[in-house]
């Protein structure tokens, strides 16, 4: 039995609190969430934005009372804000199915979940720390999801031109040849390329196209082979053959970015260790010895200090991530 006023009943009624916010979370806003399909891909199709609005509009009258208006206030700020473009362009390449003001409201609730379960357990201070760490950490989610997609965009790039190339020898034209590759791969290679075709057949040109692609994907293999597609298509030559030497580059480098990422584990691995040891080092104290940790919690100067520690554990991990980082 665990006695009131312990470390561990303080612990396990903050997970209790968290788990209750996040039910009535899921409760209150899981039917708008559930029922939105993804987002208008083109602007310029009337059809699909008139499908957009529907699809919204049942999504909100399934929705209880308090997330319609919610998620409109929400709406209204990244209205306001000018973010909604930004914010689209994000979620579009972390494929998140979300809208901007969806994604506002996840960051605003596990931020207030987060400080509401710190500050059962560290008392006042745990409120604003509980928001910034709600903020950072969906912040690092996202980046998580975008850089996941991104390399299994990279990753199945080659054997995707390389289907290419073999369509492109058997007398397809470049639109039929990524036709039919899309119709061979899967997300997110699929889905982009399929974009692209898509907006290529609302008149805008193939290689502009492709190369909004590699923007979204922020990915320089496929830049590459774009800019080979445009010489190809000033100069002549056969697109096949071309291909192929982009193709032979892009192999190349991923060996060596592979080797590269070898040799530089054992870099990478320090830095992390090194960014972790405070924080678990702290919150074992917390636990453990909390008197002795309490002066940085209750005392001025202490947290001052604390304040000051966090700031140079940011410093420290911004500059190791850079140290450790080599570019191919």
């Amino acid at each position: 039995m665990i006695e009131t006023g312990t470390p561990a009943f303080r612990i396990a009624m903050a997970v209790l609190v968290f788990l209750a916010l996040l039910a009535i979370f899921l409760l209150i806003f899981s039917p708008m969430f559930g029922l939105v399909e993804r987002r208008r891909r083109m602007a310029q199709v009337e059809e699909l934005a008139t499908a957009g609005r529907a699809d919204r509009s049942a999504a909100s009258r399934s929705a209880s009372p308090f997330a319609r208006v919610a998620v409109s206030a929400a709406e209204q700020v990244v209205r306001t804000r000018g973010w909604e473009e930004r914010m689209s362009r994000q979620l579009d390449r972390a494929g998140l199915k979300l809208r901007p003001s969806e994604w506002l409201l996840v960051r605003i609730g596990v931020a207030l979940g987060l400080a509401v379960v710190l500050t059962l357990l560290l008392g006042p201070l745990g409120f604003p720390l509980g928001a910034v760490l709600g903020v950072l950490a969906t912040a690092l989610f996202h980046r998580h999801l975008a850089g996941r997609r991104d390399d299994r965009f990279a990753a199945a790039l080659p054997d995707a031109i390389q289907m290419v190339i073999g369509s492109l020898r058997s007398g397809f034209s470049l639109q039929q040849a990524l036709d039919a590759m899309v119709r061979e791969s899967v997300d997110p290679l699929a889905g982009e390329f399929s974009r692209a075709l898509a907006e290529a057949r609302l008149g805008m040109e193939l290689e502009e196209a492709l190369d909004r692609v590699a923007k979204r994907m922020n990915n320089k293999d496929l830049a590459w082979t774009v800019i080979a597609i445009r010489v190809q298509r000033e100069v002549g030559g056969n697109l096949a053959e071309v291909l192929s030497t982009t193709i032979s580059t892009i192999r190349e480098r991923e060996l060596l970015r592979g080797h590269v990422r070898a040799l530089s584990a054992e870099g990478r691995l320090s830095a992390w260790v090194l960014l972790a040891l405070p924080i678990v080092l702290g919150a074992f104290m917390f636990l453990t010895r909390r008197e002795y940790v309490a002066p940085l919690l209750t005392d001025p100067r202490g947290i001052l200090l604390l304040l000051a520690g966090v700031v140079l554990v940011v410093l420290g991990g911004f500059w190791l991530t850079r140290v450790v980082r080599v570019e191919v």
